[in-house]
């Protein structure tokens, strides 16, 4: 069972919380993630969901646990998930995601990444592969991605951040 904060839309921590999974997230609150944009050689690492997102394509990341920071949970994320540990993380930004009660927190890591040393966690990755920036905008046309990450193709990798 996982606990998550709520936040207000000016991205403070509420004292509320919900279960993910069975409550709602209320009415003028929202829900904090965290996600990695990992680039290596002009190309961006993505992980392929698992059937119960139908295959789609996402960056590295989660949600806050209660009392987490947006850091700790993304470098938990990043374990978790790929077995990636000690890198180099730089925020980029912290917004609201438009479509959801979601307020995101977009990292970056220029680390170089050998794939090959990756340990997936087979319940959320499929599998892993690099992309260029026109294979993502193809992706996003293909509707290949999970709708949050269309936005973080859109917003930040089309521009360069």
């Amino acid at each position: 069972m996982e606990i998550l904060d709520l936040y207000d839309n000016n991205f403070n921590k509420l004292d509320k919380t919900i279960v993910r999974g069975v409550d709602e997230i209320p009415e003028n609150t929202n829900i904090m993630l965290s996600y990695a944009i990992i680039k290596n050689d002009n190309k961006f690492l993505l992980e392929q969901t698992t059937i119960r997102n139908d295959y789609k394509w996402c960056f590295a990341g989660g949600h806050l646990q209660h009392n987490e920071t947006a850091l700790t949970a993304l470098k938990r994320e990043l374990f978790e998930e790929l077995g990636l540990i000690n890198t180099k993380i730089t925020k980029l930004a912290t917004v609201k995601y438009p479509e959801k009660n979601f307020i995101f927190n977009i990292y970056l890591i220029t680390d170089k990444i050998d794939t090959s040393k990756l340990k997936y966690q087979l319940e959320e990755v499929n599998t892993i592969k690099w992309f260029t920036k026109k294979e993502l905008l193809k992706m996003v046309d293909n509707d290949l991605l999970l709708q949050p990450h269309k936005f973080i193709v859109t917003n930040y990798i089309v521009n360069d951040f």
